[in-house]
């Protein structure tokens, strides 16, 4: 496992190099503007050389696996859609509509939740599996591109919730789902140094931020709610609880002041931290501990009876609903 995580490590970080120059040549940039936070036009498209490293380590170290056809195929399309988005800055109703079809073809390639599991008994959800499965996937996927908006945010939640996740699905029994998490934590980290470089800076982009959310759901069903017990279910929520919860209250937030929900504001979570006095470093440091402690959390609660992971997981999600609503109360957005 060491040389298949060492090699996704360099692959990415020596890709990523390259990458910063065909964007470049390319006049692929994203450029100042009043929701974000850089001053200068920076590269995009960053996300090539993550989705580029965890195909390739996976194909040459695990082969073709068609067990993984659904994820290798929606993962694929959500890359090339946020890449459109990058190049072009694709209207969001079109990215929704591309992001449904990725998902869509996934589903029909075997990439659904089918059984949940309490105590002894196995439970059929038949057609509750292609709501839950499409809510899930494209909620994942639009949570993590939500927050991609300060230098590391996505990248780092992303891959601190990889690694989680492959913990989680090694304690299931699922080696293969448990690698290849590790592997796209591996790709995600050697990428986070030319995002946080000042000379050398490349944003993740669309193509990076939507993989990695796709990534993200798709391999909490393939390594922990597949056939999994109800409770473990609530692992995947736990360990990405800050992108989904942000996401949820960016909806709530919108709507209730009369705006349309894909309209970009600056209420986010990490903007509210940054308004309020924290720089930009520590704002996304704060971020880290947090999504590491609900990591910690989300293993340990994999290992409690179900009745205990059940109020686990109700007392973290008021922590985070009652902190939530104290940041809002407090919160005076800067123009």
């Amino acid at each position: 496992m060491i040389q298949i995580l060492a090699f996704s490590l360099v692959c990415s970080y020596i890709l990523s190099i390259f990458v910063r120059k065909i964007l470049i040549h390319f006049n692929i940039l994203a450029h100042p503007g009043e929701r974000k936070m850089h001053k200068k036009a920076v590269p995009e498209g960053g996300g090539i050389a993550v989705f580029i490293t965890v195909i390739l380590s996976s194909l040459i170290f695990f082969g073709f696996n068609t067990r993984f056809i659904g994820f290798y195929i929606g993962a694929t399309l959500m890359f090339l859609m946020g890449l459109l988005d990058d190049i072009f800055d694709v209207r969001a109703r079109y990215k929704l509509l591309g992001q449904a079809v990725a998902i869509g073809l996934a589903m029909y390639l075997g990439l659904t939740i089918q059984f949940v599991t309490g105590n002894d008994s196995v439970v059929n959800i038949g057609i509750f599996s292609i709501p839950l499965t499409f809510m899930w996937l494209l909620g994942v996927t639009n949570a993590i591109n939500l927050i991609d908006g300060l230098d590391g945010l996505s990248g780092g939640v992303g891959a601190i919730a990889s690694i989680t996740l492959g913990v989680v699905a090694l304690g299931e029994g699922r080696t293969e789902v448990a690698i290849l998490a590790f592997v796209l934590a591996a790709a995600t980290i050697g990428f986070l140094p030319h995002n946080f470089s000042e000379k050398w800076k490349m944003f993740i982009g669309d193509s990076g931020s939507q993989f990695l959310g796709f990534s993200l759901a798709a391999l909490s069903i393939l390594g922990v709610t597949k056939v999994a017990a109800t409770f473990t279910m609530l692992a995947p929520i736990m360990i990405l609880a800050i992108p989904i919860f942000d996401t949820c209250f960016a909806i709530i937030r919108r709507a209730k002041n009369g705006k349309h929900i894909f309209i970009a504001d600056r209420g986010h979570l990490h903007h509210r931290l940054v308004d309020l006095g924290f720089t930009e470093r520590k704002a996304v440091t704060f971020i880290y501990y947090v999504t590491i402690l609900l990591g910690v959390v989300a293993v340990f609660s994999t290992k409690l009876p179900p009745k205990s992971a059940v109020i686990l997981f109700v007392i973290t999600v008021s922590m985070i609903v009652t902190i939530s609503f104290m940041l809002s109360r407090q919160h005076k957005p800067k123009c």
